[in-house]
């Protein structure tokens, strides 16, 4: 049995009752119809996911923004599920991890039924799947201007220290860095951000000169550390960040934790219905 979370988010009520009248029309179309609610203020996402594990649902579908996603994420509480998702926020980043453009293709992605069993990583009691920040990378580089930018990523180096799966202690002055499990963005000759490869990639960003700065600055923005000279590249299941205390560690824009905190893989935990467009 299907459950559709439809959530409103940021969107206009007019534009939202009008994509979701969309979307139900797909499901009919492709015969994948089944029960769906919205999020209101007195039915949370959490609320929804426990209403869907009563009924007897076995596939859950987010439909709504890469939030929607990951509030189920987080409400799934070792319930057992096969995930879905259809983007209603055209600014969605999982919709390029699944290979999920657009409504259509998603109503058309989830009765295909491609299942994927991919890799969930945790941060105190939150689970997610893509990638967490620190530092520089932190910002959002891509609104910032050009001198704004590069007034950032000439500011001074910061002493990490970082705890690599419970064996040794890493300390490196850095910038900032990214810990993944899964992104949108492709990296040429090595395997970063591989949701099924049972690691997570520590990526981080050393000191880089101005001029490094100027020719790099599209593969920080776009979070290909790894085709910087400048960049530790780390495989591992689990990572402590230690030092600086209260240094935050962010998910697309918002804060989930500070340090120090922990970071954990488990893997092959999750099954995702992907398009045949995702990118890993």
């Amino acid at each position: 049995m299907y459950y559709y979370i439809f959530d409103q988010g940021n969107l206009p009520m007019d534009k939202f009752e009008r994509l979701q009248t969309e979307a139900l029309g797909y499901f009919a179309e492709f015969k994948i119809s089944g029960e769906a609610a919205r999020v209101t203020p007195l039915r949370s996402v959490a609320d929804l996911v426990d209403t869907a594990s009563q009924r007897g649902a076995k596939t859950l579908v987010a439909c709504g923004s890469d939030d929607t996603f990951n509030l189920m994420l987080a409400s799934l509480k070792g319930r057992d599920f096969t995930l879905g998702f259809v983007p209603l926020d055209e600014k969605s980043f999982l919709s390029k991890i699944l290979g999920i453009e657009n409504i259509y293709i998603g109503a058309k992605t989830i009765a295909a039924r491609r299942i994927e069993k991919i890799d969930l990583a945790k941060i105190s009691n939150n689970f997610f799947i893509n990638y967490l920040e620190f530092g520089v990378t932190s910002h959002n580089l891509k609104s910032l201007s050009w001198y704004a930018a590069l007034k950032l990523l000439s500011s001074e180096a910061k002493n990490y220290t970082i705890r690599i799966d419970d064996s040794y202690n890493l300390s490196i002055a850095a910038l900032g860095g990214l810990a993944i499990n899964i992104r949108s963005a492709s990296a040429s000759g090595q395997k970063i951000a591989d949701p099924t490869d049972s690691h997570l990639d520590l990526l981080i960003l050393e000191k880089m000169s101005k001029m490094q700065t100027l020719r790099y600055r599209q593969d920080i923005v776009s979070g290909n550390l790894e085709k910087i000279p400048n960049t530790t590249v780390i495989k591992c299941r689990k990572i402590d960040f230690l030092e600086p205390r209260g240094t935050p560690l962010t998910m697309l824009g918002r804060i989930v934790a500070k340090f120090p905190a922990a970071v954990e893989l488990i893997p092959q935990r999750l099954r995702l219905i992907v398009g045949k467009n995702r990118t890993f």
